[in-house]
């Protein structure tokens, strides 16, 4: 089995929602926590948590994940990225995902490392008709690239700089893949989370 560490990015300002959007209510409990309840923790030699919020760190202290405090989340996305890699100690790759995702499944997660499995020296992401998403996993030989990325740039300038270095994992559900960013996708999430559970 690859060794490989995930990295939640939970640190984010959440300027467009106005307030924390992982403590938001959802079902019976958080954001943060739908995430980190059904987190395929098995899969992966270590989950690093980076987040900001001292909130957010005490709720994920009760799940089995390294935190990673980010002091400076206005620094920019690459802050994060490298507050998460000081805690990896994965031989063969990284896999980063955010944390306002709560419909992935454990399937998606399995799916990707699978599909890095076989093919690890290849950054691998799911994309949906031709539309990257997130998580994405980087293999070791990047992670000097991702500890040089600065301000707000973010993984995904590899993907320019190493074209022939990326394989897309085709999915067919964007709603698996949805994520929180204003009020209205919020109460998108929301209405979804009720159907699916109703």
């Amino acid at each position: 089995m690859s060794s490989v560490d995930a990295i939640i990015l939970a640190s984010g300002l959440s300027r467009r929602m106005g307030s924390n959007k992982l403590l938001l209510p959802l079902g019976d409990s958080t954001v943060i926590d739908q995430l980190l309840q059904t987190f395929p923790y098995h899969l992966f030699q270590k989950v690093i948590l980076v987040t900001g919020d001292e909130q957010i760190g005490k709720i994920a202290h009760t799940y089995d994940v390294t935190i990673s405090y980010n002091h400076n989340p206005a620094s920019g996305k690459s802050g994060s990225i490298h507050c998460g890699l000081a805690e990896s100690t994965a031989r063969d790759g990284v896999m980063f995902t955010v944390a306002d995702q709560p419909f992935l499944t454990q399937d998606i997660f399995r799916t990707i490392l699978e599909y890095f499995r076989q093919n690890n020296q290849t950054i691998v992401y799911p994309e949906v008709n031709g539309v990257p998403r997130n998580p994405v996993i980087f293999p070791a030989v990047f992670l000097n690239d991702l500890e040089e990325l600065r301000g707000d740039s973010g993984g995904r300038t590899l993907f320019d700089q190493y074209p022939d270095k990326t394989l897309a994992v085709p999915f067919d559900s964007a709603d698996d893949f949805m994520d929180i960013d204003t009020p209205q996708t919020y109460q998108d999430v929301v209405s979804r989370w009720k159907t699916i559970r109703s």
